[in-house]
């Protein structure tokens, strides 16, 4: 069982099923969907399948991001392609409430799932993805130490352009 997380503005808490429709709304937004990797609307269905096969199964640790200050849930958060054998996971991050992004929620967020990662789930890194043209996410990753891994660098074609994602690490 995950366990709620605290920082000073912030609290992260095991999601729900309760919280699907705020999911979805928020994963489809407009701010969200330009630089998330997987483009294509996420449903209710869609969400409670994953709910279901991965985070009740232990496969993805995911959270809901409460701003403690009135208690509003502003985005999720979530680990997920982990191996306990090889002490790896994959992060992931989205602000869905717009007026809460640029707030700084995102690296409190990190700051908080970083430590989580290495002292309660023992990790020995932590890799992401970030497109390209997402410089408020490339820069908060680099700061906190992210180096890119070159050769997972991709190029993909969406929607009639290329886009570069970098796939990135940190090692404890």
């Amino acid at each position: 069982m995950i366990k709620r997380l605290e920082s000073n503005r912030l609290y992260l808490r095991p999601i729900t099923a309760d919280d699907t429709a705020d999911v979805c709304r928020w994963r489809n937004a407009p701010h969200v969907m330009e630089h998330f990797i997987i483009r294509t609307p996420l449903t209710e269905e869609v969400h409670r399948q994953w709910l279901s096969e991965k985070v009740e199964k232990g496969l993805v640790e995911q959270y809901i991001i409460v701003v403690k200050d009135g208690g509003r849930a502003i985005g999720s958060q979530y680990f997920h392609h982990i191996d306990r054998e090889k002490a790896t996971a994959e992060f992931g991050i989205f602000i869905g409430e717009p007026d809460a992004v640029g707030k700084g929620y995102g690296p409190e967020v990190l700051d908080l799932s970083l430590k989580h990662a290495c002292e309660d789930m023992g990790l020995k890194s932590v890799s992401l993805r970030v497109i390209a043209g997402n410089e408020v996410a490339y820069r908060m990753y680099t700061l906190r130490g992210f180096k890119i891994i070159p050769e997972l660098t991709q190029i993909r074609d969406y929607e009639g352009r290329e886009e570069k994602i970098y796939h990135m690490e940190l090692k404890f």
